[in-house]
């Protein structure tokens, strides 16, 4: 799939590549994850940081004619090799990003428990 019409159509954010497609069961899989520059630490802002393992998001989108498309998001673990906080690289959904574009780089900061001010 075209990353154009990944990030224009399905409202998939740049900072996500498209890996791998396929065509299975009726629907089209489309597996997305992130760019190297969301591996950032939100306690530290540091870069330095490594790869714990991740899992998969299966979201529906937009359906290609009669076809069920599903993004399938790689959400990655991570360790900060400088203050030892382990975090995910959460995508935020197409849906908020569209009611406010400068969500996005709020993503990276935001902690289960905290008050949005």
């Amino acid at each position: 799939m075209e990353e154009s019409l990944l990030h224009e159509v399905f409202g998939v954010s740049k900072s996500y590549r498209s890996t791998r497609k396929e065509v299975k069961d009726g629907g089209v899989f489309v597996a997305v994850e992130p760019a190297d520059k969301l591996f950032v630490c939100p306690g530290c802002r540091s870069r330095d940081v490594i790869r714990k393992g991740q899992r998969i998001r299966r979201v529906q989108t937009l359906p290609i004619g009669f076809h069920p498309v599903f993004l399938e998001v790689a959400v990655p673990r991570c360790q900060c090799k400088a203050c030892q906080r382990v975090f995910e690289i959460a995508p935020l959904l197409p849906g908020l990003r569209a009611l406010h574009p400068n969500l996005e780089p709020l993503c990276l900061r935001a902690e289960p428990g905290d008050d949005p001010q």
